[in-house]
């Protein structure tokens, strides 16, 4: 763990920044700190469809918003909404919210939504309990494979990813105990805080880990040119 300087964690954590074409069209202007207007609206809403027990309808719009929130290059939106047909939504989600509490059940049930892999299944349960999960998305897999943290990810092989998100999770847990007995605080932002004594949460490390990542591929870039 020693490649990872969690003392830089709140300058990373402040310069987290996502911002995409569908941001404009849903009425947000992208997600900075401090205020992450979209990422907000997502943890609450998940929040509250996490706390309902099971749901009698699917959350259709919820995940449709998740998507548009994070498309990027490999957008699932077609292959989600070709999928629909196949499954039974409903019970899908509530297999993923009856299993949160556990990281490789739950990753295992989203990894039942349709059209999506790892990545957005990882989002999910990031929005549904940003405490205990994050998102493992390929900028962050690609930073941690070099760096000897995590294992190659084998897309559409169920045990390469539910293994690897296990791994991923309990490393940003970790980080989250080590940012906790070191004292180094969150910065204050719109997010909740979590229960700990530095007010990290799971999902916050993953978005300093995005921001730490972006730098080692630049540091790359870099070396590459030199």
């Amino acid at each position: 763990m020693s490649t990872i300087n969690i003392a830089n964690f709140p300058d990373y954590f402040t310069a987290y920044r996502w911002v995409n074409p569908h941001h404009a069209s849903h009425g947000y202007s992208g997600d900075r700190f401090p205020g992450f207007p979209w990422i907000k609206s997502l943890e609450e809403r998940g929040a509250w469809l996490a706390s309902s027990g099971p749901l009698p309808t699917a959350p259709t719009d919820y995940i449709r918003s998740l998507l548009a929130w994070g498309a990027g290059k490999n957008d699932p939106t077609m292959r989600f909404e070709a999928g629909l047909g196949n499954v039974c939504l409903r019970d899908v989600f509530n297999g993923v919210v009856a299993a949160l509490d556990d990281p490789e059940r739950a990753i295992t049930a989203a990894l039942q939504l349709p059209g999506c892999g790892l990545t957005y299944a990882s989002k999910l349960l990031r929005f549904l309990r940003p405490d205990l999960h994050a998102s493992l998305d390929s900028r962050i897999r690609d930073a941690l494979l070099k760096e000897k943290l995590l294992d190659r990810v084998s897309d559409g092989n169920l045990n390469s990813m539910v293994r690897n998100y296990v791994k991923f999770q309990k490393l940003c847990s970790d980080l989250v105990s080590q940012l906790d007995a070191n004292g180094i605080k969150r910065p204050d932002c719109a997010l909740p805080a979590g229960a700990g004594a530095s007010g990290w949460r799971v999902a916050d490390v993953e978005m300093a880990l995005f921001m730490w990542a972006a730098n080692k591929a630049e540091w790359s870039q870099e070396a590459e040119m030199a």
